[in-house]
């Protein structure tokens, strides 16, 4: 695993063999959007319209993964990377930890490609970057980390 200092932009175009991520939760609203109100999944939802809802969806059919995909077009592919069981809530260290299994077998069984996401956890997750650092440590060398604003240990 590597850690990049600085902001995932998703703004920026990318194409496979890139895949970037994002962390978020699993409320699924009844239009069958998932919620994205805050930080990347805000960003990533204001940029690829109807993300919401193609990630709510695979939310919905694959309710036991804590990382689903989507592509939203040919050659871009977006992952959603479970932190949190509710929006409003502070991210679990829990799910971290699975949501981080999931994605390193992912990216064991894809060393052609390289996973891009924010660092879990910090930020609107609310989590202390010592809490999370422990899981997220032994990651494929193939996953790259994103951090930045991190005061106090946050």
């Amino acid at each position: 695993m590597k850690i990049v200092e600085g902001i995932l932009d998703y703004s920026k175009p990318w194409s496979l063999p890139d895949v970037y991520l994002f962390t978020g939760n699993n409320v699924v609203k009844n239009d069958g959007a998932v919620v994205m109100g805050r930080g990347a999944a805000k960003q990533c939802r204001d940029i690829y319209p109807g993300v919401d809802v193609a990630i709510g969806n695979m939310i919905k059919s694959y309710p036991l993964s804590p990382v689903v995909w989507v592509m939203i077009n040919p050659r871009q592919c977006l992952g959603w990377f479970q932190v949190k069981k509710d929006w409003q809530a502070p991210a679990e260290l829990e799910l971290i930890a699975r949501s981080v299994k999931a994605l390193s077998q992912v990216a064991d069984n894809h060393p052609e490609n390289t996973f891009h996401m924010n660092y879990p956890g910090i930020g609107n997750g609310k989590l202390n970057q010592q809490m999370v650092e422990p899981l997220v440590i032994n990651l494929p060398d193939n996953v790259t980390l994103y951090r930045v604003g991190v005061k106090n240990g946050y």
